[in-house]
């Protein structure tokens, strides 16, 4: 399965929308500094769920997915990406999707101080 990357975002000081990026069947992979945020959309009817594929355990043995649940028709989520939680040896993050239609995502960075 080839993932596609997603870009990251950085906000300006006055403020920035988002360009939120389509899901797709082969699923997506960012890099992860631990400064970055997953925001989710979901415009369908149905509740859809993007998963976190885990990193493995340092034996080599696997952790259980992290499931994050998106409402329907307007669903919106916001989560942190912590790299020891999120990220695979690449220092990438995967995320699976339940299902494409309407869900889309965007990376943000929140600058440091």
């Amino acid at each position: 399965m080839a993932r596609a990357d997603l870009n990251v975002q950085t906000p300006a000081r006055t403020g920035t929308t988002p360009t939120f990026t389509p899901a797709v069947t082969d699923g997506h992979a960012f890099a992860n500094n631990g400064r970055r945020y997953l925001r989710i959309k979901n415009t369908d009817a149905s509740v859809k769920t993007v998963t976190v594929v885990s990193p493995p355990l340092p034996d080599g043995r696997g952790v259980d997915p992290i499931p994050i649940t998106v409402p329907a028709t307007t669903g919106d989520v916001v989560t942190p990406c912590w790299p020891a939680s999120y990220n695979q040896p690449s220092g990438k993050v995967h995320l699976d999707y339940s299902a494409t239609t309407g869900v889309s995502v965007a990376v943000i960075e929140i600058a440091s101080a």
